[in-house]
């Protein structure tokens, strides 16, 4: 595949290594669909697959041995994140839980690197892949010069889809415990906040149970 081929590709898809996947660089016979929900673990250090999420949000947590309450959720992946094998990335604290239904591409990391491996984009996916990891980082230490109502707003806005200028729609499954793993506070303290936030009408169901929050106070 040329680098015009991937100009083409990249115009439907977010990255290049969605943009290979979806050519005919791999056979749909090594890749496997599979869903996952809230409940369900990837264990970093334990998967021999490659996982690339088509849909759903998926939260990164480092676990504490002893205390669910000191778990650190360090990003949310979503669409076109990727989740990498023990081979690059190998860390038994690391894990990977769906907010609630995941829809996940599986593909053996062997055959991924093999493939990949002779693929003259193969560096330049690996750039994307840090630079997305950077973009985690930022975003996850930038948040601590705020206040935390703040930065739960700010979260929101992050993950939620805009359906209005100043309306979002937030994940399905995106509870007080993932909001205290991201904000590095406890469950009471961002319980007061969302209560805070409802009493404002900022944050509030809609009639299909799913919560929307406004950047904005309604007059």
């Amino acid at each position: 595949m040329d680098y015009l081929a991937i100009n083409k590709l990249l115009i439907r898809d977010k990255t290049i290594l969605q943009s290979i996947i979806n050519s005919n660089d791999f056979q749909d016979d090594l890749l496997e669909t599979i869903v996952i929900r809230k409940g369900d673990r990837i264990i970093q250090d334990k998967i021999q697959d490659i996982y690339i999420i088509e849909e759903g949000y998926i939260a990164k947590i480092f676990t504490h041995n002893k205390n669910i309450e000191r778990n650190i959720c360090q990003a949310f992946l979503s669409a076109t994140d990727v989740i990498w094998s023990n081979q690059f990335i190998s860390d038994s604290k690391v894990s990977y839980e769906p907010l609630s239904r995941a829809v996940l591409t599986k593909i053996d990391a062997n055959i991924f690197f093999n493939v990949l491996a002779t693929h003259p984009f193969f560096t330049d996916i690996l750039i994307e892949a840090l630079n997305r990891n950077e973009e985690f980082a930022e975003l996850y230490a930038k948040q601590f010069q705020y206040e935390l109502q703040d930065r739960i707003l700010m979260l929101f806005e992050q993950l939620g889809t805009q359906i209005s200028q100043q309306k979002f729609i937030l994940p399905k499954g995106l509870d007080a415990h993932y909001i205290a793993a991201y904000c590095g506070v406890t469950r009471v303290s961002v319980n007061r906040v969302l209560r805070e936030l409802k009493g404002i009408k900022l944050l509030e169901k809609n009639n299909k149970g799913i919560y929307e929050f406004r950047k904005n106070k309604m007059i």
